[in-house]
């Protein structure tokens, strides 16, 4: 886990260098904020949530992890949007998490 964190860190280091915003999302925790299941519980029905929320592009033989990473990139659509809520302090790190409605 530490050799995944220090290279999270270099990489956010490295993408703020080139100018990007780097945020910080947990696929887990938007799937219950979303009321999707999570991939160990149902893959199928996390995919077919993901699509009815509009994601389009979804092949029929994704992965639990490309179901993370298609939530991860809703959270960052909906950090984009302003439809999102920052957890955590500011100065530490925080995690961006879709809005509670």
């Amino acid at each position: 886990m530490r050799g995944l964190t220090r290279r999270g860190i270099a990489l956010r280091q490295s993408l703020e260098k080139l100018g990007f915003k780097v945020i910080e999302v947990f696929p887990g925790g938007a799937q219950d904020v979303l009321r999707l299941p999570r991939k160990q519980h149902s893959l199928p029905r996390l995919v077919r949530g993901l699509r009815t929320l509009g994601l389009k592009g979804l092949m029929p033989t994704v992965t639990g992890d490309e179901a993370d990473a298609a939530t991860c990139a809703l959270t960052g659509l909906l950090y984009l949007r302003g439809d999102h809520e920052a957890l955590g302090d500011a100065d530490e790190g925080q995690i961006i998490m879709p809005k509670t409605h």
